[in-house]
């Protein structure tokens, strides 16, 4: 007490008010509890469609739990700090470490704040926090990470001036007080004092990091405790969410269901692939399959599938009303996600995308590696980066051999100045090469000009003057850039012999109705099939999901007395049960066309039916509805085949 005395004894013999180490630590700590705080009230007016179910109370409850997961992260990112203000050192009143206090203080807390600020925008894009692959992804020297950051930070310059105002604000709070000059008279008693707080410091801190004294620490599935699913970015932070996804374990082995009752609930095992809806067996035969996966199209965007607002699309909608045309759903949120769900039925169950996960290197048979034992000849086409998100590698491990990017267009006349080439040159690329590729071929192309920053050629100027913002005339384009491939292809040998599989690789950053902002209407994507010249047109009002695809396709190509593994289902199979599952801030969900269910992994958090609440205002569970136990065993059995069988190292059928 007498040395806590001695530090308020010398008032003013600064230009500052003086205070103990310890006292300050608590300054430290109050300052960013209020900076966090702020940050998180910014998150939710930059993005107040997402979180539109929330009245004013809720509001605010959110925001004061939210201080538990923000002292999480605090108590980790301020470690360095706690240790220098609390450790048994007699310079801690010398103006050089009170120096190196306030720097180190500075940066630390200024990325903790970047890193929020950054979500307010990048949310939009993924509807979650960032998490650690992110890094990884700017990480990747084949990106070009320098020319999008400096795009990012010209369009969302708004983002980072707050962001500075923040930092200097914290640098003059930080200012405010400084640590008193504490003498002690026995220095054995000083250091025994100051060593028994050092240890209460990290023993606090601890307790701080794991979010309290319960048996396990917090995690990003903490957070569902406390709301919706898709009130969790809300609530909690983005360092918390980057610190919790830095090492992510292995997936838990899972023994919801003895093994038989397991494969009669659910196998992704699909033996005897059968055409016997929508699409007639005596249409099957070796097609040509291309998949177009278009970058960011939402159903909301596309008029034949959101008849509530204007069309963006009027060669899709023309096309698609010649086609076999499902609700579609993508598994992910994001490019990373959708592409192994695509061209490998594995969707990203967890909370880091399969493809950056410990279980990349398990065997599977892509679509392309199954149609390659067919005689087929295999591509992929992007116009970005060769080496962008890793497309390339992935790409040829599901059996897509033949890689065409950026580089392989060689001419970057047609380059948009940040992701890669434009859509209309580069898919009149693809044509061409189609023209010389031997059939039966197999190929997918990844569209990319309807990719934040929009770009708009020159010669698509027009678009402009007619769209409300970039993101509209981004669609515009894509739409013309399609329609002037389909006239390029119908000239072509190749195209009347071709099945084209059209969807999209997640949805938009921004929605144009509520429908289409729910955690369901967060995956809404076209699927579509497009058979030129069979004259197959249907309206089938079934779900499809990207993990369909592979299946489905096979099942077109007179493969019927073929196994193939996937995580989703044959559309084409009249007794297959439509499901589509999604997992997003620890919460999984599954919607069968009528019923849609959360799950934790351990319980039920929701259920909702959809047929007559698209919204999802009026929350069943506790009513106990008819059919929800076959649901909640679809959902388990599925984790517990996605889990152990990515444990397992078993995801592929082995071939005679």
């Amino acid at each position: 007490m007498a040395v806590f005395q001695k530090c308020w004894s010398k008032q003013n013999n600064l230009y500052k008010s003086e205070i103990p180490a310890v006292l300050y630590l608590g300054w430290i700590l109050l300052i960013m509890i209020d900076l966090m705080g702020l940050s998180r009230l910014l998150f939710y007016l930059f993005n107040l469609t997402s979180f539109a179910d929330l009245d004013l109370i809720a509001l605010l409850r959110l925001l004061f739990i939210g201080i538990r997961f923000d002292l999480s992260a605090i108590a980790l990112f301020d470690l360095p700090v706690i240790v220098l203000l609390t450790f048994p050192l007699q310079i801690q009143n010398t103006k050089l470490f009170q120096k190196i206090v306030v720097i180190i203080a500075l940066i630390l807390n200024s990325i903790m704040l970047l890193l929020n600020m950054i979500d307010t925008i990048y949310f939009r894009y993924i509807s979650k926090r960032m998490t650690y692959e992110l890094f990884q992804f700017f990480g990747n020297s084949e990106e070009n990470t320098s020319g999008l950051l400096m795009q990012f930070a010209k369009d969302f310059w708004y983002v980072a001036f707050i962001w500075l105002i923040m930092c200097v604000l914290l640098f003059f709070l930080l200012k405010f007080f400084v640590i008193g000059k504490c003498t002690a008279n026995m220095r054995f008693k000083w250091y025994l004092s100051r060593s028994l707080l050092f240890i209460v410091s990290i023993a606090l801190s601890v307790v701080l990091f794991r979010g309290g004294l319960q048996l396990k620490p917090i995690s990003l599935i903490t957070a569902a405790n406390y709301t919706s699913s898709q009130n969790v970015p809300l609530l909690i932070n983005s360092p918390f969410s980057v610190i919790k996804t830095l090492n992510n374990k292995n997936l838990p082995e899972i023994r919801y269901f003895d093994d038989d009752k397991l494969h009669a609930i659910y196998t992704p095992v699909h033996h005897d692939l059968k055409s016997n809806q929508f699409v007639k067996a005596s249409d099957s035969q070796n097609y040509n399959v291309v998949i177009l996966i278009l970058e960011s199209f939402s159903r909301d965007y596309i008029g034949s599938y959101n008849k509530d607002f204007p069309t963006y699309t009027p060669f899709l909608d023309s096309l698609f009303g010649q086609s076999v045309v499902f609700e579609g759903f993508a598994n992910g949120r994001r490019s990373i996600e959708g592409l192994p769900s695509i061209l490998g039925g594995i969707p990203s169950l967890m909370n880091i995308d399969y493809p950056s996960s410990q279980y990349v290197n398990n065997q599977f048979d892509g679509l392309g590696t199954l149609l390659l034992k067919k005689g087929y000849h295999t591509s992929f086409f992007h116009g970005g980066n060769n080496g962008t998100m890793s497309f390339d590698v992935y790409a040829r491990s599901a059996g897509f051999l033949n890689y065409f990017g950026r580089n392989e267009y060689a001419n970057d006349a047609d380059f948009d100045g940040k992701w890669g080439i434009l859509d209309r040159q580069f898919l009149q690329f693809a044509a061409s090469k189609y023209e010389s590729f031997p059939q039966p071929f197999a190929s997918a192309i990844f569209t990319l000009s309807s990719h934040h920053p929009y770009t708009i050629p020159l010669t698509d100027n027009d678009l402009l003057k007619i769209s409300k913002n970039s993101i509209e005339a981004s669609i515009r384009y894509s739409d013309r850039a399609l329609k002037a491939f389909f006239a390029t292809s119908s000239k072509m040998d190749w195209f009347e012999n071709t099945i084209f599989i059209i969807t999209a690789d997640h949805t938009a950053e921004e929605a144009r109705s509520e429908l289409f902002r729910t955690s369901l209407g967060i995956y809404s994507v076209p699927m579509v099939f497009y058979f030129p010249g069979k004259h197959l047109a249907e309206n089938t009002g079934e779900i499809a999901q990207h993990i369909d695809i592979l299946p489905s396709a096979m099942a077109l190509l007179e493969n019927d007395n073929d196994t193939v593994f996937s995580f989703g289902r044959n559309v084409f199979d009249s007794l297959s049960m439509p499901f589509n599952i999604n997992f997003i801030n620890g919460v999984y969900q599954m919607y069968d066309g009528k019923h849609l269910i959360k799950h934790d992994g351990v319980h039920t958090l929701s259920y909702f039916d959809l047929s007559a609440d698209p919204l999802m205002k009026n929350d069943l569970l506790k009513t106990n509805p008819k059919g929800i136990i076959q649901n909640e065993n679809m959902l388990k059995a599925i984790i517990q085949q996605y889990n152990n069988r990515l444990i397992h190292n078993k995801l592929t059928i082995k071939w005679p």
